[in-house]
């Protein structure tokens, strides 16, 4: 992955000491997460704020419109719980016979999602008057980070079998690579300075599906979708 992004980075350098009008050096906090698609009994997640770091380059199309490629470090996190009942049967020896007997089991899940990301907007911003309105595609490539926590599981009402325990990772299952769709807008503060909003929301799930285990509750489809709020300060290469 950093074989691939260090290139690109280098290439927008180069672009922006050669031919960009503008080059816009930011930073702020991003809030959400994985949103499924369908409601999910007794699950739940907090969203952690996460940090973001850009570098953009502005290149002019017209008076109006600008492409302006950039590159993100993101930090995303959530921490997340689900619990379900299923019916079973289970294998119990009386007085040397066995056989099987209705009963039930509740799994309680727990876990933690920190991850790292790089991210490449290639966002066109379009001006109308002072403001900016920014639209674009994105690319998103998982650096490191973790998705793993524990499962206990209670047979029937507890006490007669003992709990079993078993810690999981879903990191291998995550999609290195992620495409989206981005909006936002740029609003002046005060000279050079501004504040910066987008929303982000994936193409695909955030899970290769194929490679994730069913916990008993069906494989869900989650998008990851994310506000980023923050201050850009802009390097005008034609100001004097």
């Amino acid at each position: 992955m950093i074989k691939t992004i260090l290139p690109i980075f280098f290439l927008l350098c180069g672009l922006g000491n050669a031919d960009a009008q503008k080059i816009n050096i930011g930073a702020g906090i991003s809030f959400g997460g994985p949103i499924p698609t369908e409601v999910i009994d007794s699950s739940s997640g907090k969203p952690l704020i996460g940090t973001v770091f850009s570098m953009a380059l502005s290149f002019p199309i017209n008076e109006r419109l600008s492409f302006t490629p950039g590159l993100n470090y993101t930090f995303r996190g959530l921490d997340y719980s689900q619990s379900f009942t299923r019916d079973t049967l289970y294998t119990v020896e009386i007085n040397g016979t066995s056989g099987k007997v209705p009963s039930f089991y509740t799994a309680y899940v727990n876990g933690k999602m920190r991850l790292h990301y790089i991210d490449i907007p290639l966002l066109f911003a379009y001006r109308i008057w002072k403001f900016q309105a920014l639209f674009g595609p994105y690319i998103s490539v998982l650096l490191a980070g973790r998705d793993a926590g524990t499962v206990r599981v209670v047979i029937g009402s507890g006490g007669f079998f003992e709990d079993y325990n078993e810690d999981f990772s879903n990191y291998h299952a995550l999609r290195k690579i992620e495409q989206g769709l981005m909006l936002g807008s740029i609003t002046p503060v005060y000279r050079n300075l501004s504040f910066e909003i987008k929303v982000s929301r994936s193409f695909f799930t955030l899970y290769n599906l194929d490679k994730l285990q069913d916990n008993g509750q069906g494989l869900v489809r989650m998008y990851n979708t994310y506000v980023q709020l923050g201050l850009v300060y802009h390097i005008n290469k034609n100001q004097k």
